[in-house]
């Protein structure tokens, strides 16, 4: 079950009272729509409160400094606990108190260095104008891509932020070549960033860099059609059928699937546990088909009714994968996958526009990621993109 954070100004209780009366910062934790809040030991007027951000005060720099720390910090707790299996019994309340808990057992941590202030500072240190320039021709793509990157911690640069980074550029139509160099442009600035320890460990070793001549993780539709055909032991069907799954709902990954709770006027509405970002995908036959197949009790599939935690999981229907794959004569596929299969063969065979693409995964910026959001927006455009697939695959 997904589970959401968000600066909130508790205007309910005041430090003290009249028109400069204050009120508390705090972080609300959202879980199965159910909310619980911590203290951030801030307290701020109203009028200086905007967009989550405190304005107008002279130390406003060092406050929202410190509230995106007090965020990420949890939110780094809260996916541990996850990973963990700490919260599939839990409520909002119950996962509030054990972050409290954690950030307890915590030194206090600094203001974050932010990751494109050390990018666009290495950049000036390269020796040639031209050099200098494919540095910032990286830096560019990053803020066209990440509308918050000013505000992206060295720290968050981890393996999960790279796959995301080539997830988008792919979606724009970046070629092998050209997001290698943009890869090894960053590479060399995380290596910059741990030589002066402002970060301890590489994402890099968890990371691949697509090599140069190399085509992305996707499969041709020839190919997903031989996987979906192919002829499997009784035991291997689940796997595939998971894998499948995942592309008929436009890719979504393994996380936000097994957390499904429900179908509501036939589409599934989410947060993207990575990103945060809100989809909704209408639910076709060949979806509906599987769920009823591997129903759950606590979600709407039953994989978490016997598994301790998605990475068990994911490790075990990975190997799977590959293993049917190189018996029928395909790549190393993993769950990853279908989503990059459904973004090359939705753009590539189909000719769907790069920003229906990219809204049907999820990466177009949105102010608020809301359900009431989710539930207003037209997803049209996207409900086509993905019946037409589904029709193209199956005919």
């Amino acid at each position: 079950m997904p589970i959401s954070t968000n600066l909130y100004l508790d205007t309910r209780f005041t430090k003290e009272q009249g028109k400069n009366a204050e009120y508390p910062i705090k972080l609300s934790i959202t879980k199965g729509g159910r909310t619980a809040y911590l203290p951030t030991g801030i307290f701020v007027s109203p009028l200086n409160w905007k967009d989550r951000r405190i304005i107008g005060r002279k130390d406003k720099a060092r406050l929202n400094d410190f509230l995106l720390s007090f965020q990420s910090r949890a939110r780094d707790i809260i996916n541990e606990g996850r990973l963990q299996g700490r919260y599939i019994d839990c409520d909002a309340t119950d996962v509030k108190n054990d972050v409290a808990e954690q950030m307890g057992k915590e030194p206090k941590r600094s203001a974050p260095v932010h990751f494109m202030d050390i990018f666009d500072r290495f950049a000036e240190t390269r020796k040639t104008e031209r050099t200098k320039e494919i540095y910032r021709v990286t830096g560019r793509k990053i803020r066209q891509l990440f509308p918050m990157a000013e505000r992206i911690a060295i720290t968050a640069i981890d393996w999960e932020w790279l796959e995301d980074f080539d997830e988008r550029l792919i979606t724009l139509g970046n070629n092998p070549s050209t997001r290698n160099l943009d890869f090894r442009n960053i590479r060399a600035v995380v290596r910059y960033a741990i030589k002066r320890k402002l970060i301890k460990e590489n994402p890099f070793e968890d990371f691949q860099i697509p090599e140069g001549v190399s085509p992305n993780r996707a499969l041709s539709i020839e190919q997903l059609r031989t996987f979906m055909n192919a002829p499997l032991a009784p035991w291997e069907e689940k796997y595939r059928d998971f894998f499948m799954l995942s592309f008929y709902l436009i890719g979504i990954n393994t996380e936000d699937l097994l957390h499904l709770e429900a179908i509501e006027d036939g589409r599934i509405n989410y947060i993207r546990a990575k990103t945060h970002k809100p989809i909704s995908v209408m639910v076709e036959d060949a979806a509906r088909v599987l769920f009823d197949k591997y129903k759950g009790e606590r979600f709407l599939l039953n994989v978490l009714d016997t598994y301790s935690s998605t990475h068990n999981w994911t490790t075990k229907v990975d190997a799977t994968l590959k293993s049917i794959a190189f018996r029928n004569g395909l790549p190393p596929i993993t769950m990853y996958w279908a989503r990059h299969t459904w973004a090359t063969i939705a753009h590539g065979d189909l000719g769907i526009d790069v920003g229906t693409v990219a809204d049907a995964l999820g990466h177009q910026p949105e102010k608020k990621v809301t359900l009431i959001y989710i539930r207003k927006k037209d997803y049209s455009k996207v409900d086509e993109a993905n019946r037409n697939m589904i029709e193209y695959l199956h005919q």
